[in-house]
């Protein structure tokens, strides 16, 4: 009669052990990191084959940006309704996809005065207000090695519908392409967007 005790314990205690070392093992195989997360190159972006749906989260490890959202994308690798895949852009195999930002500046870029005795000296009818109070193309003025006065261009006019992986042109960390049937289904950029993309996704 004493033996009947002792065998239920052991029971119970041998389940509860079963569910530590299960809720242990499950663990293990979550992500804790974006360095946990299967890592594609850009150019494989539209060729995830068996996927019908999936994301491509264009990432860089130096990004503030993308780091302020970390926790949101490995939450979404764990619980996503659709697969998601990394493409480090600080990877050299990725560097053909960022946006060309120095062919950008050669285009937009204007030249609206000099340096003249360590003054900023405008060009007749520049009004500087134009730039700064621009609500549509962020503007920064700086000078270059030849004391002129540079109107940076810096609103980027990237490729949000690219149709091939040779199109894309990333403008900037933290970027999200959802892809479905092999084409562009949404396109992302920033936090804010980058969130949005994922809660539509959950």
């Amino acid at each position: 009669m004493k033996k009947k005790p002792i065998v239920i314990i052991s029971i119970i205690t041998a389940i509860i052990l079963l569910c530590f070392l299960g809720i242990w093992l499950l663990n293990l195989n979550k992500p804790h990191s974006i360095e946990d997360i299967e890592k594609i190159e850009a150019a494989d972006t539209f060729s995830q084959t068996g996927n019908k749906e999936y994301i491509v989260y264009f990432w860089q490890s130096t990004c503030t940006y993308c780091k302020q959202i970390e926790k949101d994308v490995v939450s979404f690798y764990g619980n996503g309704s659709i697969p998601i895949f990394i493409v480090d852009m600080q990877n050299s195999a990725n560097v053909d996809s960022w946006y060309d930002w120095e062919r950008h500046h050669k285009k937009y870029d204007k030249v609206i005065g000099k340096v003249v005795n360590g003054k900023e000296v405008l060009n007749k009818g520049v009004n500087i207000e134009e730039y700064m109070n621009n609500k549509e193309i962020a503007w920064s003025i700086e000078s270059n090695e030849k004391n002129q006065l540079i109107a940076k261009h810096n609103t980027a006019y990237g490729n949000t519908s690219p149709v091939n992986a040779k199109e894309i042109e990333i403008t900037g960390t933290p970027t999200m392409i959802k892809v479905k049937n092999r084409k562009v289904d949404r396109y992302a950029v920033g936090v804010e967007e980058t969130l949005e993309l994922m809660k539509k996704n959950k």
